[in-house]
């Protein structure tokens, strides 16, 4: 009798019931961290002038971004089960509240006539984050949550620091990279925070 090697292990994903909630996780952290980490390495390209891309193609990049997460999250979503669908929805919910922040700066960009507001949304987007880890870490009292809000927090404030200069999008997409993809890579494999 020959037995076949199952992938990823029964132990990872729950038995034959799907994979655990945190291995959700994991997946979708692994691919916001790919999108929106390469979103802003982009946009590093574009304003460092590395790329050599006219200003105008930074309009295209967060709408990709965007769509390519949401087709991503829709896929794993199907393929996941019940943990799956959980998940995806808290990252919906994220998802659409850094939005939402996003179009609060638009509209006080629009208000004031000041659109170097909007330079503000990866500081905004990056403490909204913190803070969902942050809220995660005192239900849950798992220290590496912590961690991760405290890491995404002291990005924003870096970040801060640095509005308006092509140092801007590589911070922001080294800080996704501590607290999105390697979280995500971690939890994907089935491990705990």
């Amino acid at each position: 009798m020959t037995t076949t090697a199952q992938f990823p292990p029964a132990t990872l994903t729950g038995a034959a019931s799907g994979p655990t909630v945190a291995v959700c996780a994991g997946r979708v952290l692994l691919l916001a961290g790919v999108c929106f980490g390469a979103a802003n390495l982009f946009q590093w390209s574009v304003v460092s002038g590395a790329s050599g891309l006219h200003p105008a193609t930074l309009g295209l990049s967060w709408p990709l971004a965007v769509a390519i997460f949401f087709t991503g999250l829709f896929r794993l979503r199907r393929i996941g089960g019940e943990a799956a669908r959980r998940v995806a929805g808290w990252s919906r919910m994220a998802v659409f509240s850094m939005i939402a922040a996003a179009l609060a700066l638009a509209a006080a960009s629009g208000m004031t006539g000041d659109w170097s507001l909007m330079l503000w949304n990866s500081v905004a987007t990056l403490g909204l984050y913190g803070l969902a880890w942050l809220t995660a870490f005192a239900r849950a009292r798992r220290p590496g949550m912590a961690l991760i809000g405290l890491v995404a927090l002291g990005g924003a404030a870096l970040l801060s620091t640095r509005i308006g200069t092509a140092d801007q999008y590589m911070l922001q997409a080294s800080t996704l990279a501590l607290v999105a993809l390697l979280p995500g890579l971690w939890l994907a494999l089935g491990r705990r925070l």
